[in-house]
């Protein structure tokens, strides 16, 4: 008995995929109990590389801050480890928290920019 995550699907647009990225290879089901929506924010600083493809790799793999550990924190919070709980995350959406250009926006504040990321977590236990 344990929490498994299989990882996180990267389903985003191609237009917002750079062309030298791999899309993960992540163990999907049909026979899911529910979905959950999440909205997960991941700090840009925290992730930031030159190459593009490095960059929204550890988006999903960042071991402090990446979809994949945020996703395994929520199962941890909702699920006794004793319990037999398999997940996988589908990540549908990228934006970022700096848009708009509005004297309220963060875009002219001292905010730190962020990556927020939409992913359905789909969640069946035994």
């Amino acid at each position: 008995m344990a929490i498994t995550n299989n990882g996180t699907v990267n389903s985003l647009v191609n237009s917002q995929v750079p062309d030298d990225y791999t899309r993960p290879t992540v163990t999907t089901f049909t026979d899911y109990e529910y979905v959950r929506n999440l909205s997960l924010s991941v700090l840009k600083v925290t992730v930031d590389d030159a190459d593009p493809a490095t960059t929204m790799a550890a988006i999903i793999e960042d071991v402090t801050i990446g979809i994949t550990k945020q996703v395994d924190d929520i199962l941890a919070a909702d699920f006794l480890a004793s319990a037999t709980v398999t997940a996988y995350a589908d990540w549908t959406v990228l934006s970022t928290n700096l848009t708009g250009v509005t004297k309220s926006d963060p875009l002219l504040t001292d905010a730190a920019a962020n990556f927020i990321c939409t992913v359905k977590l789909y969640i069946k236990a035994a």
